[in-house]
């Protein structure tokens, strides 16, 4: 702690009313936080060893992309509950991580680093997922088949994220301490950890920067929700209405309950994502200093990938059946990819041979 620093905490802050709550406490984050992981980790584990185990044959084009999406889902969750776990400070954009990370000493500019690039593949694997729909069907004719063009397009689209991870850095303060006093104008009342943390990491103190900042990052989920948008429109309109191009009703009956079962994968968490947004956004733009909120909106969206492994496990009637097995054994399992191929496996080599 400077000298200023320890002046204000000794003066000014003696007059402040504190908030005492165990979820205003950086250990009240990391326990909440820590604990959140080692309750739903099996569930994660369960829902990636369906995807790739019990994924039926007539499922096999959806397995990958929707297994990609799982794993960012989880591995985003994992970040943010155990191991970053972001003890953030709004509406300074400020904060320190008490995961995992930081106790293995990784700086905390690269913990930030990775945790945008993390959520924004994360979104990436929505979009993919919705992508991979809408080119399964054979007469849309806005379908991206050529790997050079879909090569192309998400790397531009992967470039445009690092080059937003890597420009949010170019407004950090020099000189930390003297952000931290900058941020006491604003945030006179901090908690106690805003003293005696030692490293408390200010991303911005510019207000035109982070006005910049909040534009770009708005136009970016702008972009990637109307590509979504864009693909979900795609699909509707050849499901529902151009629906000649459908060889048999069963092939677009099956198409159109693929659809709904993405759509609900895919909303469901976004929706439960958007309190903890909402409110951050909130929070920066009317100045609203509150760090319980704050840290329950953390310990909120750090289970959304939970939320989207049971929608996973329920929405799928295969992966539903392999749940139900558990408890009841008459229910018939799914000819799997796994089966398929342990078959295959014996045909060739036959385990008994007769003379």
């Amino acid at each position: 702690m400077s000298l200023l620093l320890h002046d204000y905490y000794v003066t000014n802050y003696t007059k402040c009313s504190k908030c005492d709550s165990f979820l205003c406490s950086w250990q009240g984050l990391a326990f909440s936080s820590h604990s959140i992981t080692v309750v739903l980790l099996p569930f994660h584990l369960l829902g990636g060893y369906c995807i790739l185990f019990k994924t039926p044959v007539y499922m096999t084009f959806y397995r990958w992309p929707l297994f990609n999406l799982h794993f960012w889902s989880c591995f985003v969750d994992i970040l943010i509950s155990a191991l970053i776990t972001p003890y953030l400070i709004f509406p300074a954009v400020a904060g320190f991580p008490v995961g995992l990370l930081h106790l293995l000493r990784v700086p905390i500019p690269l913990q930030v680093w990775l945790g945008i690039m993390s959520i924004y593949v994360m979104i990436m694997s929505m979009t993919i997922l919705l992508e991979n729909r809408h080119n399964s069907i054979p007469s849309n004719r806005f379908r991206i088949t050529g790997k050079i063009m879909k090569t192309l397009y998400y790397s531009i689209r992967v470039l445009m994220a690092f080059i937003y991870s890597i420009g949010i850095f170019l407004c950090v303060p020099d000189d930390q301490q003297g952000a931290l006093l900058q941020i006491l104008k604003e945030i006179p009342c901090p908690t106690e950890e805003f003293f005696t943390v030692k490293e408390i990491f200010v991303l911005c103190i510019d207000d035109y920067y982070i006005n910049f900042l909040a534009s770009i990052t708005a136009l970016g989920v702008l972009f990637e929700c109307s590509q979504m948008l864009f693909f979900m429109l795609c699909c509707l309109y050849y499901l529902f209405f151009a629906i000649n191009g459908f060889t048999s009703k069963k092939t677009r009956k099956l198409q159109i309950a693929f659809f709904g079962s993405i759509i609900l994968q895919v909303s469901i968490p976004v929706m439960f994502l958007l309190p903890s947004f909402v409110f951050m956004v909130f929070s920066v733009v009317m100045g609203y200093y509150n760090q319980a909120l704050t840290n329950f909106a953390v310990l909120h969206a750090s289970v959304h990938g939970f939320l989207s492994t049971v929608v996973v496990l329920v929405i799928h009637k295969p992966y539903r059946n392999f749940i139900r097995s558990f408890f009841c054994k008459s229910v018939k399992p799914e000819v799997t990819i796994k089966s398929v191929m342990d078959t295959r496996r014996m045909s060739v080599f036959p385990t008994h041979v007769t003379t």
